[in-house]
């Protein structure tokens, strides 16, 4: 950012001056007018004062004097992520919530203003009002993304935000259904009114998949052999629910089906084109669970929440939709399949993203892995752990090949210690006197 010498004035008869420099606020390319005070004895020096006080704001690049509040810096940040297209319709929506969360604190603060005590004081603000952490966190994540694009704009000279860190989160538990419901939760699904939220519940149980993804299944997804492939999902716009790709390519994957599901989608499927092609459509590929019609709309997914919580009321169980995805990793898991094959079913990016969300959800697991660790071993484990007797099969006293000792030789190894124990007290007692 340029400064440029408008004036310099002595304020009186003091060794105080006047400067008046500009610069172009690169927000608005309008002219601002900034004025500052430097002391010097004579005209000469105040120059160089001048000088040297445009060198230095030059150096900060700082957005001095700018009238920019956060508020408006925050909608023409959207507006440029918008205008280029680099994240989807759905993100845009949640990022213009958290930009009016921002707004609602600090909306009024000038950019360059927006300091670490200002973000904090905003975020302990929150924070006593009763948001939780995660809440809290995710304005605070945007601010930052915000502000670094500010820094690199010259709005400011440095990022706040990198000096802040939002509230600790808690990790939440995950809420995945036992054995015994989610054998209920199958049986009574196959039974479900309407009859698409049925299909919906084993799917996504005997899957993992997403609520949104399996809102997107359309007709085609239902392969020729007990499988079924996922290649997109619905996202939340400004104008409703729309199709998107997943966000990374291990999201486009293809999952197998138990015979019993595969036969039900297949029924499904050919109910559908039949009906649509008796209407004269033919070659249409509608979604799976959604409108009968050439130009098919998905279940919407608000609806399938909704019945999917009716359901569990009447039913009694304590669940949301996507704790069936939670309830099909753990299971995975707990049946000893490896991390990345759970992260390829699931469709994560990562390994390490399962076993951040997963690693301590299945302790049946861990306890059933116990009989490995024994197994690597040629002793009665159990024995060494405290058992009263030791393994009949064993061969020795001790449980241990090799250790074996008579009645007599035990007795004369405790007199022996015994003996040991009278003479150091002894000896202690002499050493006190």
């Amino acid at each position: 950012m340029e400064y440029t010498s408008r004036g310099l004035r002595r304020r009186g008869d003091t060794d105080k001056w006047e400067v008046t420099l500009s610069h172009i606020d690169p927000y608005t390319g309008e002219s601002i007018r900034t004025y500052h005070t430097v002391e010097a004895r004579t005209e000469k020096q105040a120059q160089r004062k001048r000088d040297q006080l445009i060198l230095d704001l030059e150096r900060e690049g700082g957005a001095v004097g700018s009238t920019i509040n956060v508020r408006d810096f925050l909608d023409h940040f959207l507006e440029v992520k918008e205008a280029s297209k680099s994240i989807e319709k759905s993100t845009l929506v949640g990022y213009r919530y958290e930009a009016r969360k921002i707004s609602s604190y600090i909306g009024d603060v000038r950019l360059c203003d927006v300091n670490i005590m200002v973000v904090e004081e905003w975020m302990a603000k929150m924070v006593s009002e009763g948001y939780a952490p995660k809440t809290v966190a995710k304005p605070f994540r945007l601010l930052k993304q915000a502000l670094k694009y500010a820094v690199g704009g010259d709005l400011i000279k440095k990022n706040p935000c990198d000096f802040c860190k939002p509230p600790k989160r808690k990790k939440t538990p995950i809420n995945a259904l036992d054995q015994a419901d989610r054998s209920r939760m199958l049986r009574l699904a196959r039974n479900a009114q309407p009859e698409p939220l049925g299909y919906m519940i084993e799917v996504a149980l005997t899957t993992g998949m997403r609520l949104s993804e399996v809102c997107a299944l359309r007709a085609s997804a239902v392969l020729d052999e007990p499988a079924l492939v996922v290649k997109a999902s619905l996202g939340s716009g400004e104008h409703g629910y729309y199709e998107k790709e997943p966000k990374t390519e291990s999201g486009i994957r293809t999952l197998p089906l138990t015979t019993r599901t595969w036969s039900g989608l297949q029924a499904l499927k050919k109910d559908m084109l039949r009906t649509l092609g008796e209407f004269g459509v033919a070659g249409a590929d509608p979604y799976l669970f959604g409108t009968w019609e050439a130009d098919s709309k998905p279940y919407n997914p608000n609806r399938l929440g909704k019945e999917f919580t009716a359901f569990c009321k009447m039913n009694g169980f304590k669940c949301t939709f996507n704790d069936l995805r939670h309830t099909f990793a753990t299971m995975m898991i707990g049946k000893g399949t490896d991390i990345r094959t759970v992260a390829d079913w699931l469709g994560h990016a990562s390994p390490s993203v399962t076993l951040d969300v997963y690693a301590d959800v299945a302790p049946e697991a861990k306890r059933e892995s116990l009989e490995k660790v024994k197994a690597c071993f040629d002793v009665d484990m159990d024995f060494l752990f405290g058992e009263d007797e030791a393994d009949p099969a064993a061969g020795s006293a001790s449980g241990i090949p090799g250790l074996t000792f008579t009645v007599a030789q035990l007795e004369l190894m405790l007199a022996e210690a015994r003996a040991r124990e009278k003479a150091q007290r002894e000896a202690d007692g002499a050493f006190a006197a």
